[in-house]
């Protein structure tokens, strides 16, 4: 059926045209001879890991590329995608990357350059973000239903994902199915969660739905960085500087892809055990993603050991010692932190975390069904004075709410976004994490982010302001850690102070959220 429709359809072309229509079944086990014969690539380009990576997504169903800078990812995903789509039909290619410029003015753009500089034409339309191979009108008027639906997808699409598409994408997706599917996913590592689950759990359905993850390994909280381990079932082809031709010859054997001199300059600026040497040259994943504010110091304390364990595993509640809470409290999200002070450690035992605009209220049935001995300090933010200080669900005074459910609800001292960091910093070294209980503080606290500079950034380099990404979830999680931090640098619990001598009465402190001055003493800071 597919080589009558396909004879059809070349009627008119030309005689090497159908020449490479005869060869149809060949091309689809030979991606290397379609792509240096049919389309733009010189033999000599064809590098070992390009031709590789294009036969394990003729031969497996996952295919994940961890890969360094400057190695042609792209160039080659693009040449995949114009072979599978030239040689599978009916099919349908879907390619998504974090962002539309991503997707518009790197992949699409190397999709319509082998396109159009083909050593054959390829057939089909093609627009700035898809292409176009289904059959005339006439000829799908003579196929039977259930044919005619599958050649109507017969084409190409990208989209992007990024944070205001992604319910949009992630819905329609889940629509695109044929005899033939292939999923590129170009940047992986930044690739949002919910474009992952709609693509392995909505699309791929069958061995002839195939997936294509690429990216540089900047994230290792990432799906990407999931799927590249070497129990997920993928079959994983890492990259580094040294695989490429231009390294091993010393010479630049392809324009524009690293080599010697690139390996040996960024190993003399950064050092060979750097994280930007690892995901720059290495092809390798850094300890801590990339732009944290903290990932620095949640990888020391998971490496770091008290009696052979580390800061980051089983540490559950102490049943004679108390618990007291730190929070971040907002009108749809609540994040909280339940601590214990033992033997000169802070021991997070459990988090909580609300993104449902429950309230304080929850916060206290939560804390009424643990078994904990509950101290009488519970820290939230210095808005609990200022901005926030009524509740948006019942427009009474929070702290009063809170004093008759019977918690004892203590601002923390104004400050800046920078000085809760600098005393996170400060409390990290004596932190204990409760692995099994805090898994969504983890997550923040790996994910917790600065904003980008776009403008500064390059390739090699990225730039970072110093304020965190706006209106992330991650924010209020940490936002609870700073409260903490605060309070144990100038508070009590239990009636200690346990961290630095606190300040004068009547010092005044700039609460970073109003930007207005209080002295602490006059607004009930303790």
């Amino acid at each position: 059926m597919i080589r009558l429709l396909l004879g059809l359809i070349l009627i008119t072309a030309t005689l090497e045209q159908k020449l490479l229509a005869e060869q149809w079944d060949k091309y689809q086990q030979d991606p290397k001879g379609f792509i240096t014969t049919c389309l733009d690539v010189k033999p000599e380009h064809f590098w070992p890991k390009m031709e590789e990576i294009a036969n394990s997504v003729r031969d497996n169903q996952f295919t994940a590329v961890p890969a360094c800078h400057d190695v042609s990812k792209t160039y080659g995903a693009a040449r995949i995608v114009n072979w599978f789509k030239s040689c599978y039909n009916p099919s349908t290619i879907i390619t998504t990357a974090p962002s539309d410029n991503l997707v518009r003015n790197q992949l699409w753009r190397e999709i319509h350059a082998s396109y159009s500089g083909a050593k054959v034409k390829l057939g089909g339309k093609m627009t700035s973000l898809m292409w176009d191979c289904k059959p005339s009108k006439e000829i799908l008027e003579i196929l039977d239903p259930e044919q005619r639906a599958l050649w109507e997808k017969n084409f190409a699409l990208g989209f992007s994902t990024s944070p205001d598409t992604v319910t949009e994408y992630a819905t329609k997706i889940q629509g695109f199915h044929n005899k033939w599917l292939l999923c590129v996913l170009d940047e992986a590592g930044g690739i949002l969660r919910a474009i992952w689950k709609a693509i392995l759990e909505g699309l791929i359905i069958n061995e002839r739905c195939k997936v294509l993850a690429i990216g540089n390994c900047t994230d290792p909280t990432s799906m990407f960085y999931k799927v590249c381990q070497p129990d997920s079932g993928w079959n994983v082809i890492h990259i580094s500087v040294q695989d490429t031709p231009n390294y091993k010859l010393s010479k630049e054997v392809i324009p524009n892809v690293a080599g010697r001199s690139y390996w040996n300059r960024m190993k003399k600026d950064y050092g060979e055990h750097s994280n930007t040497f690892k995901v720059r040259c290495k092809g390798e994943f850094p300890e801590f993603r990339e732009g944290t504010f903290f990932g620095r110091e949640l990888a020391i304390a998971k490496k770091e050991t008290k009696e052979e364990q580390s800061r980051v595993g089983n540490y559950p509640y102490e049943t004679t010692q108390p618990v007291y809470s730190a929070l971040d409290i907002g009108d749809m999200y609540t994040a909280g932190l339940f601590v214990q002070f033992l033997r000169g450690r802070i021991r997070i035992i459990d988090c909580y975390w609300d993104n449902q605009g429950l309230g304080i209220g929850n916060y206290k049935k939560v804390m009424d069904c643990k078994e904990y001995i509950w101290g009488k300090e519970h820290y939230a933010g210095p808005d609990l004075v200022t901005s926030n200080a009524k509740s948006a669900q019942t427009g009474m005074v929070m702290r009063d709410t809170a004093a008759q459910l019977g918690l004892n609800l203590i601002p923390v001292f104004p400050h800046t976004v920078e000085e809760g960091h600098q005393a996170i910093r400060d409390i990290f070294p004596l932190i204990e994490i409760n692995k099994p209980f805090c898994k969504v503080f983890l997550q923040a606290t790996e994910g917790y982010r600065k904003k980008k500079n776009e403008a500064l950034s390059t390739d090699d380099q990225p730039a970072y302001h110093d304020t965190p990404v706006p209106n992330a979830w991650e924010n209020h999680m940490m936002a609870a850690l700073r409260h903490l931090a605060m309070a144990y640098r100038y508070q009590s619990f239990g009636g200690r102070s346990l961290g630095r001598t606190r300040p004068r009465e009547d010092t005044l402190y700039v609460d970073s959220t109003t930007a207005d001055s209080y002295n602490y003493k006059k607004h009930g800071f303790r």
